[in-house]
């Protein structure tokens, strides 16, 4: 059926009018396509699946998806929009932020490296050039907190995980108890996986090579069922977030004082951010003077206060350099 014509008019018969397009299957189209010199440009309707779609182009070849709105809950995405895209649940999604200086290579199972990622049961061989992530062998985990982000669970909620540039093989992709795949490709290429009733508490996110290695950038995770473009967050912002886990001060903290025998000089420590739970805290001691037994001490005091100090041994100047200071509250 052609029509050419400067316009045209479908009208009702007394009553109302429907334009219907029906298509065989969810896997066809059903669609409204806008042309510009028989080369696509705009196209809205029911395409390669039943959620509403409308995409554009530039040539008609290369096309991006601007909205959609999934077909049973009415849910709106904007895939294309920066500002509208959905939060990223994954912390450090481009392993940007690496506060134990972890070079690559192989890491022991459940060891972290860059921040918020630790190797799998198997343990994960990786490396990063850049913002590019090459996986090897095993897995790479990171644990979402549900109350992060304000929720008792993640339960039963669709979640989709993208990453871009995947090459060398599929993905494998595990979100609690459920898992799915991602074949390569270029672009931002995703899964949707609904955790079970029984994924409750931290949830683990697991990435691994299905066969060779793979390689990948910029991980994210995120509430509903379209993966939306990458934005980051500010980078002050991520690191903070990385410190509610895990937190390293850049320099060392000196204390060197006159005292009395016993006597002690002290120094309050105050963590950026309100860690997860109390932490463990570890250290290093140099450049010691007249140091008495029993010190020199770190003390977490809080999820947000720790405290170094240092007794004399006997009547004098009494010095102590604490490095390699870290506090850890990882799942």
């Amino acid at each position: 059926f052609v029509v050419q014509a400067p316009a045209s008019l479908f009208n009702h018969d007394g009553a109302g009018h429907q334009l219907k397009l029906n298509k065989a299957a969810a896997g066809e189209t059903a669609s409204l396509l806008f042309q510009d010199g028989y080369s696509g440009r705009a196209e809205i309707g029911l395409a390669g699946d039943d959620d509403l779609h409308c995409k554009v182009s530039a040539d008609g070849s290369a096309w991006a998806e601007a909205l959609t709105v999934e077909r049973s809950t009415g849910e709106v995405s904007l895939p294309a929009t920066p500002w509208a895209s959905g939060g990223n649940l994954l912390l450090n999604g481009d392993l940007q932020i690496n506060q134990r200086g972890f070079a690559g290579g192989a890491l022991a199972a459940g060891i972290y490296g860059f921040d918020r990622w630790k190797a799998g049961p198997a343990g994960a061989t990786l490396s990063v050039a850049g913002y590019d992530l090459t996986l090897s062998a095993g897995a790479l985990v990171q644990p979402v907190e549900p109350a992060l982000w304000g929720l008792s669970s993640f339960a039963g909620q669709a979640l989709t995980l993208s990453v871009e540039g995947l090459s060398g093989g599929a993905l494998s992709v595990s979100v609690g108890s459920v898992s799915g795949s991602i074949a390569a490709g270029a672009g931002r290429r995703s899964v949707t996986l609904t955790p079970a009733a029984g994924d409750t508490g931290a949830l683990l996110v697991s990435l691994a090579p299905v066969g060779p290695a793979v390689s990948l950038r910029r991980v994210k995770l995120e509430i509903g069922r379209r993966a939306s473009t990458w934005a980051a967050r500010p980078a002050t912002l991520e690191e903070l977030l990385c410190a509610r886990y895990f937190w390293r001060p850049e320099s060392a903290i000196a204390l060197d004082a006159y005292q009395s025998a016993g006597g002690a000089v002290a120094q309050t420590l105050m963590l950026p951010a309100r860690m997860r739970a109390v932490p463990s805290a570890s250290f290093a001691v140099s450049g010691t003077v007249n140091v008495a037994g029993g010190s020199p001490a770190l003390t977490v005091l809080s999820r947000r206060e720790a405290r170094v100090s240092v007794a004399a041994s006997a009547v004098g100047r009494v010095q102590a350099t604490f490095g390699s200071i870290a506090f850890d509250a990882e799942l």
